[in-house]
């Protein structure tokens, strides 16, 4: 358990063991000693989410990054993809299966899109002709990962891109399903404000989606009293401000991701700060 989650005016840790709940779940489906191929990207919030410990409970003996040609040996009974739905990464899926089928022996592949299930991507798929070596293709919805007991992060970090230079509404998509989750579990939030056109889409979606599940009514009292929806274009100066606490000297020097400052090394005395 994460207890720094659960320090807040909202219990997050119900949010992170519902996504865990989610993992194992589809873990248990593929029987038998497991490695898992990961999407590089996907590797530090799936850190915040499930330790080691936890996919070792689950037969998960090996892992290892996606990259083009054969994978490394493994003596598993299943190959898990954890992957975002990108086609280019597609391409070296098909690559991994087609070179494990080739050396043998026969292994069951599973397929785990984060954190929507594509079409397209199986199309790739089943246009490189490995579609059908997949057991699961299933999705994993990790829209909002809890960072901390007041913070959490949909870790996209082309979305405002996406959105205002590219016209794609996928990760406003992203963020309403994360919402929605949200309010199945801590209870519907009463009032809506937003303010800006994505901010506006946003709430749209959510009205439509909560339509689309009119026969199933949420019995939880409600956690959060309002919620404020913001584009970043209402106010694009205050992320280029230099950040003024001890925390935002470490990103502005060091940086930080998944709430982990990298490693660097001084030349002069080889110490290693995190």
């Amino acid at each position: 358990m994460a207890a720094h989650l659960s320090y807040g005016r909202v219990n997050l840790n119900v949010l992170r063991e519902a996504v865990r709940r989610e993992l194992r779940e589809f873990l248990d489906k593929c029987a038998g000693s497991k490695a898992i191929v990961w999407d590089e990207y996907l590797t530090g919030p799936f850190g915040l989410i499930a330790q080691y410990s936890l996919l070792k409970e689950h037969e998960v003996e090996k892992m290892f990054t996606l990259k083009g040609n054969r994978l490394p040996a493994a003596d598993v009974k299943n190959i898990i993809f954890f992957v975002r739905p990108r086609l280019e990464l597609m391409d070296i899926i098909a690559e991994n299966v087609l070179s494990e089928d080739r050396r043998g022996p026969t292994r069951d592949f599973h397929i785990l899109f984060v954190p929507r299930r594509s079409l397209l991507c199986e199309q790739r798929l089943k246009d490189l002709g490995v579609l059908g070596s997949f057991i699961h293709r299933e999705e994993y919805s990790l829209d909002l990962i809890p960072f901390d007991g007041d913070l959490l992060s949909m870790e996209s970090e082309g979305a405002f891109k996406e959105c205002y230079l590219e016209g794609d509404q996928t990760s406003l998509y992203h963020a309403a399903k994360g919402l929605m989750t949200l309010q199945a579990l801590y209870g519907t939030i009463p009032q809506i404000f937003g303010k800006g056109e994505c901010a506006r889409q946003v709430a749209n979606m959510m009205i439509r989606m909560k339509r689309e599940f009119t026969g199933s009514q949420n019995s939880i009292f409600p956690v959060f009293d309002n919620l404020l929806l913001l584009d970043r274009n209402v106010d694009l100066l205050t992320p280029l401000a230099t950040q003024l606490t001890y925390e935002g000297l470490i990103d502005e020097i060091y940086g930080i991701q998944n709430i982990i400052a990298h490693r660097c090394l001084f030349p002069s005395t080889a110490a290693q700060v995190m």
